[in-house]
């Protein structure tokens, strides 16, 4: 598919030409990946704090005049951390970075092109517990229409408030 997605490191996500894995999802991945190995939790703070500090960093850089080396420094930063998670025998998140480094890093790749694009999806999922929310638990029951009327005024509202104010405006 055509397009550039933000979220989590599902497989299911893979289907789409360019996908921004949340920053914040990385560095959780790293932590449950390691839980996984039976890293005691001191150890995996440690660890999540480095991953952490690496993308932050870059983060922290785009608007930096020297983004290009940044990113290679940033990239080198990761490939060496899944070589010593790799040496420790924790192959699940040496095996994650190597899959999706790129997809970890497009958020600064796009600056380079003079592409904006978010590093997480926070607001995204704040929009879908606005709506769990507001559907669910309620004792109300929704039409499809209604859901979807729901849904596309609470999308304009996140994603075009320009447009979700002067409807607003208006109706009221």
């Amino acid at each position: 598919i055509k397009a550039t997605v933000v979220g989590d490191a599902d497989k299911e996500l893979g289907c789409f030409e360019e996908r921004q894995i949340d920053l914040i999802h990385a560095w959780r991945e790293v932590n449950y990946k390691l839980w996984q190995h039976g890293v005691e939790l001191s150890v995996r703070k440690q660890y999540v704090n480095e991953v952490k500090g690496i993308l932050l960093r870059l983060k922290n850089s785009l608007e930096k005049p020297d983004l290009k080396s940044r990113i290679k420094k940033a990239e080198k930063a990761l490939n060496e951390f899944a070589e010593e998670m790799e040496e420790k025998g924790h192959w699940r998140i040496s095996r994650f970075f190597k899959r999706h480094t790129k997809s970890i890093l497009l958020f600064a790749y796009k600056k380079l092109e003079g592409i904006s694009i978010p590093w997480h999806n926070n607001w995204m999922e704040r929009l879908m517990g606005e709506i769990a929310k507001r559907m669910k638990n309620k004792w109300m029951s929704w039409s499809a229409r209604g859901a979807r009327n729901l849904l596309n005024l609470l999308l304009k509202r996140y994603a075009e408030k320009g447009r979700y104010e002067s409807f607003i405006g208006k109706l009221v």
